[in-house]
């Protein structure tokens, strides 16, 4: 079975489109990221932590008067 022009055509998009796509991954600005799987002491201290500051922003709002209890 021979190839047609559009398949022809198509081929060789895609070949440009999956390098181009490669060139760009590899010479993209990229940062590793490091993951970090918490346990669950430190979960639970990280979700303390942040009901603390959303207490104590809601506090601040009041005092300002932008927010009512």
């Amino acid at each position: 079975m021979e190839p047609t022009t559009i398949t022809t055509i198509f081929m060789i998009l895609f070949a440009i489109g999956v390098t181009g796509w490669a060139v760009y991954c590899w010479f993209s600005d990229w940062q590793p990221e490091v993951r970090r799987y918490l346990t669950e002491e430190e979960r639970l201290e990280a979700e303390i932590q942040a009901a603390v500051r959303q207490m104590r922003q809601a506090i601040e709002d009041y005092e300002r008067g932008d927010r009512h209890l």
